[in-house]
Formats: C-alpha cells, structure tokens, sequence
C-alpha cells in the first residue's frame, strides 16, 4: 500500500485536488483492496480553506509522525505569501529521508523555497511559471501538463493533477488499473507527461502566426522589433500583419503589447515583486509607461489590479461555510 500525504495551502486548488485524490479512491474500488490511502496535513493541523471557499477540516499537523512515501503540495493563489517556515523545514526533512516529493499548481513554489528542487526539472501552471522563473532564473521550468524527475512529481494542477495520478497509478500497477481508472473519469487515456498545458489558438492556426507568436512569448523582457520577428519568421511584414488582423483582430504590435501586458497581470497576481520591477520584466521602458499601457488594457491601475486581487478581496467571489469533512477511519 503507498500512502500519500497531502499538504494543503491556504487557497489550495480544490478542482486539482479532487480528481487527484478520486483517482486513488478509483484504483482502490476497482482493484478490491487499498493500494493507496492519503491525509490530509497543515501547518497547524486546522481547517484549511480552498481558492473556492470551500474547507477541509481533518488535517493533521505537520510533524515528525507524518512517515508516508509520497508528500504532494497543493497550492495555488498567493504562492509565495503562504509559504511558512514550518512548512519548509518539514519538506526540507522529509527530502533528507528519502521522502518522494511533489506538487499540484503552484505548490512548486513551496518545494524551490525548501531548497529541494536544485538540479531537478519542474513545471507548474502555466500562468505562475513566469513568477516562478523571475524568482528562480536558473530552474529547469517547462510548460507541459506534469514532470517527473527522479524523486519529484510537479504539474500544472486542474486536469493534469489526474494525468499525474493516472501516470502513478501505471508505474506501482500498471497501464489496464490506470486506463480502467481513466475510464471511471470519461476521460478516454492518461495524456502523456509532456502535453503542452494550453492550446495555441487552434490547429488551423497558420504556421507563421504560430511561429511569430512563440517568438513573442519567449522574448517579452526584451522585445523584438515586428520587423526582427517577421525576419526569423521568413514572412513579409505585411503578410504577418494580415495574419494577426485574420487570426487575432489585432495587429502584431498590438498583440504583443497585450500579451506582455498579460505577463505583467500574472506577475502581479502571484508575487510581491515591486511594480517597476515587474515593469522592467515586461519589457516597458518605464513604470509610467508600463502603468498608463495597463490601465488602457484592463481598465486599472497595477496597484489598483493587485489590491483587488488580493486576498481580502478574493473572499467576496465565492460562498462562506461551505466544509469538507473526512471521516476518521481509525
């Protein structure tokens, strides 16, 4: 039997954590015995409440007493203001005893914080992953659906925490328990590891659009002129204008400035970095500039943004008393 410790952060994902923890309730009823049991950990060992609103309430503290195999860091809103000393020290212990570690949405942010990801390839949601390579420049981060590296199991959290278990599943019982499993969930097979986490606007994207478009995405610190990026595309400029106006209503100029301008909301919303730094990371010359584009784009200011979305603001978008509760089995 593996048992599997969950580790809840305050604004935890509930829609990772679900189909995560149904996966291994699936493998147990449809083997007729328990291959997998899991707890629920905190901090303190109290309640626990979701991005939804929604409470776990049976978790144990984090301590010494919590021996299972496999401790998985569930997290997601404010990544790196949740992220206690207990917290840390216990993954930094649970890594020197050999303890396989690993992490749903942005709790991989809680494992490079504990000093146990160095030399290790990761990924997270993709929304968090430029925050996360702000803070850590040198990690080996990807964008794909899970990773697993030796000891460490990270993924992007929704529907990718169950591919990550399915995944599990096929390495301990192999690939008939996994698919009747993913049969259980409609959800045909188990996608491999290194799926992309989004979808490019579709596959009848033209390949120049494409091109051109990754180009931006992997230089928004430093932006490239439209004219360099029609030269690495080998397009013509007024054919790559055509296809933005065609694929994204907008001209390349225009696209790239948003997208940008989309980078700098994440950053915002997941780390405490200061505006103007956020600003230089985003390619803006200036914080005037960066927040006078901003403002035109979302309708606010960047600090406006980030006291809406802070967390005391947060609570106002979902329903209060909502509880989980999990039954003792002792």
């Amino acid at each position: 039997m593996r048992e599997i410790c969950f580790v809840l952060v305050p604004e935890f994902p509930l829609y990772a954590l679900v189909p995560a923890i149904e996966a291994l309730r699936l493998a147990n009823q449809n083997a007729g015995t328990t291959l997998y049991d899991w707890v629920f950990a905190s901090c303190d060992g109290g309640p626990v409440t979701a991005g939804n609103g929604m409470v776990i309430e049976a978790t144990q503290p984090l301590s010494s007493t919590l021996t299972q195999s496999f401790a998985i860091v569930c997290a997601g809103n404010d990544p790196t203001r949740m992220l206690q000393r207990e917290l840390l020290d216990w993954l930094h212990r649970r890594a020197v005893f050999g303890t396989r570690l690993g992490a749903l949405d942005t709790g991989t942010f809680a494992l490079a914080a504990a000093g146990v990801l160095t030399g290790y390839r990761v990924t997270l949601h993709w929304e968090a992953i430029p925050a996360y390579r702000d803070l850590y420049p040198n990690a080996d981060v990807v964008e794909e659906l899970f990773v697993v590296d030796r000891g460490r199991w990270t993924c992007a959290g929704g529907t990718a925490a169950l591919d990550m278990m399915l995944h599990l599943i096929e390495e301990d019982h192999g690939p008939a328990l996994a698919q009747i499993v993913a049969n259980g969930f409609v959800h045909g097979r188990g996608r491999p590891s290194n799926t992309p986490q989004r979808a490019v606007a579709g596959d009848a994207a033209p390949p120049i659009w494409l091109k051109v478009s990754r180009l931006m995405a992997e230089h928004i610190s430093y932006p490239l002129p439209i004219e360099e990026l029609c030269v690495r595309s080998g397009a013509s400029r007024r054919t790559v204008e055509r296809l933005f106006q065609r694929a994204s209503g907008v001209s390349p100029a225009t696209h790239y400035l948003w997208l940008r301008l989309d980078k700098a909301r994440d950053q915002l919303f997941y780390t405490d970095e200061t505006i103007s730094h956020i600003a230089e990371v985003t390619g803006f010359q200036s914080s005037a500039h960066f927040s006078r584009a901003f403002k035109e784009r979302y309708g606010a200011t960047p600090s406006a943004f980030r006291r809406s979305s802070s967390a005391e603001r947060r609570h106002l978008y979902h329903p209060v008393g909502l509880r989980i509760s999990r039954q003792d089995r002792s």
